[in-house]
């Protein structure tokens, strides 16, 4: 009978993205089946019995390291290395694929902590103790994790999976059963999990809940001297959640930097504000409004909370590195709720944008 076996693959994410597309590849041109945990939105603890279950399932497993350690669970291990350690512990073979030139990695692709650094190099050490090989580019690694995992099988037998047609009756049956098995526990246990996660968000301020944003406002007096002219005062002003989200994420429907977020919230600061901040400074120029970084780190923490929001690495046009921002498919979906029109109502724009107004001879 012709036989497909389950392979976890193990490393860390973000810095990795070529070389896991790398493996998956190499895997699937053997007729494996490719496991891991980029099929979740993140690792938690809450998620480790579940990671356990799944690596249980897997024939083998495999782990790569790069030249970060990645994120850590509460017993201060990596969850790659835990996961490494348990498929040892299980008896599940395991073959790693280590950078052979870690220097060589960009500073953006690499641990800066030193404690973390440090870490890293004990767990490369444990991997290098056990079956072990060295890559330098992605295309190096598919061809390695190829050929590796080829002899790895052939040396190490394990029961894999098979069509239920190739199998006589009662053990398709029986197959079959076991499988439905396997994956009721699984989904009760995704259930599970989702439902606590949204039980959590729950609660959570958001929607019609009030946010308190703090913020400085500058004026002028053309009257006095040049280097005195200008004055900022703080002040406090109360929105909603939703008011708060309405105000960038048409900005963010194509991912950005986080710059972008304070610049739409300063804008909805000005709108609100000029009126009150004119009234209370007569005879005074009105100048810029900007959020404080309190405020700002406030709101995008709440919204990756609740999972309105994904933060990600990006690089500029001279290749540093820098935060990429960018709305959730469920941030996405909520704005369209709070903002669509309900029948019923008339439909009236806020105004025109800046480029929009002028003579006709301009245009």
């Amino acid at each position: 009978m012709e036989k497909r076996f389950q392979v976890f693959v193990s490393s860390t994410y973000i810095d990795l993205k070529d070389e896991r597309t790398e493996v998956m590849r190499a895997l699937l041109e053997l007729d494996c089946i490719p496991s891991g945990m980029e099929y979740f939105p993140a690792t938690n603890d809450d998620q480790w019995s579940f990671i356990q279950e799944l690596i249980d399932q897997c024939d083998y497993y495999i782990v790569v390291i790069g030249s970060r350690y990645g994120s850590t669970s509460s017993d201060g291990l990596s969850f790659t290395e835990k996961e490494y350690r348990y498929a040892i512990e299980r008896g599940i073979p395991v073959i790693g694929f280590i950078h052979s030139m870690p220097d060589a990695i960009p500073q953006g692709k690499s641990e800066s902590d030193p404690e973390r650094r440090k870490k890293l190099s004990e767990f490369r050490e444990l991997v290098k103790s056990k079956l072990c090989k060295e890559w330098a580019s992605p295309a190096e690694l598919g061809a390695v994790v190829s050929r590796s995992l080829t002899q790895l099988i052939k040396r190490n037998p394990r029961p894999g999976w098979v069509r239920s047609d190739q199998l006589a009756s009662n053990e398709a049956n029986e197959e079959i059963l076991r499988l439905r098995q396997i994956l009721d526990r699984r989904d009760e246990e995704l259930n599970k999990y989702k439902a606590e996660k949204n039980a959590s968000i729950e609660t959570l301020a958001q929607g019609d809940d009030q946010i308190e944003v703090s913020f400085l406002f500058s004026v002028s007096d053309p009257s006095l001297p040049y280097h005195e002219r200008s004055q900022r005062y703080p002040r406090n002003r109360i929105f909603t959640w939703d008011e708060i989200l309405i105000s960038f994420s048409p900005d963010l429907l194509t991912p950005g930097k986080i710059n972008g977020i304070r610049y739409s919230l300063n804008r909805l600061l000005k709108e609100r504000e000029f009126n009150s901040v004119a009234s209370d400074h007569p005879d005074r120029e009105i100048g810029s409004f900007s959020i404080s970084n309190s405020s700002l780190q406030m709101i995008t923490l709440q919204f990756t909370a609740l999972g309105f929001l994904e933060f990600s690495n990006g690089e500029d046009q001279d290749g540093r590195m820098l935060k990429i921002v960018g709305l959730t498919s469920k941030g996405y979906e909520h704005l369209i709720k709070i903002s669509a029109i309900k029948r019923g109502i008339i439909a009236r724009a806020s105004g025109f944008d800046e480029y929009e107004v002028g003579s006709s001879a301009s245009r």
